[in-house]
């Protein structure tokens, strides 16, 4: 596209942004046969949006002020990241979770330019790394994934995700 990617730290008055983009990207992945994500067109949010806003996790992105993506960055393991990576007291890495993209600015490459603000925010609040899932069917995002050196680290089988049961890829991107 040309323009930067801004990064914002979603406030309170920003849930309806954030929720109609998780909507949007949850009516797409199940018009594309997915499971995942089914629980937000049901209502659920299992990752507590008005609390994380609240927490300061939640950050949205814009390109010449229109939003073009969001995602949440998570200093404390969740319920889900212990299970897959193990529990963990430290808060030395983010956990990236529901990164997404308005349809429209699909293909475009801002997921890359959005994962490297990621990136720089991390090192800029002192993290060791960026830790994050991605289900193994994906091979658009694991590509994705690992084209801006997120290193692959293993899979989990057979996980429950609550929506299906299925293989996650862990990876991490090391800030030091």
């Amino acid at each position: 596209m040309g323009n930067k990617v801004v990064l914002h730290q979603a406030k309170t008055s920003d849930l309806g942004l954030i929720e109609g983009m998780l909507y949007e990207t949850a009516s797409w992945l199940k018009s594309i046969g997915s499971k995942q994500w089914n629980g937000v067109l049901e209502g659920k949010d299992n990752h507590n949006t008005p609390q994380a806003i609240e927490r300061g996790e939640v950050f949205y992105c814009t390109i010449n002020d229109e939003p073009v993506g969001m995602f949440i960055l998570w200093s404390n393991q969740s319920e889900w990241d212990a299970q897959l990576w193990g529990a963990e007291d430290s808060s030395q890495y983010f956990y990236l979770h529901r990164l997404n993209l308005v349809r429209k600015f699909s293909g475009q490459g801002i997921a890359n330019e959005i994962l490297a603000e990621i990136k720089a925010y991390s090192q800029k609040k002192g993290k060791s790394g960026v830790r994050l899932d991605c289900i193994s069917s994906n091979a658009v995002l694991n590509k994705l994934y690992q084209s801006v050196n997120f290193a692959f680290l293993k899979t989990i089988y057979d996980h429950d995700a609550g929506e299906q049961v299925a293989d996650f890829n862990l990876y991490e991107y090391d800030c030091k």
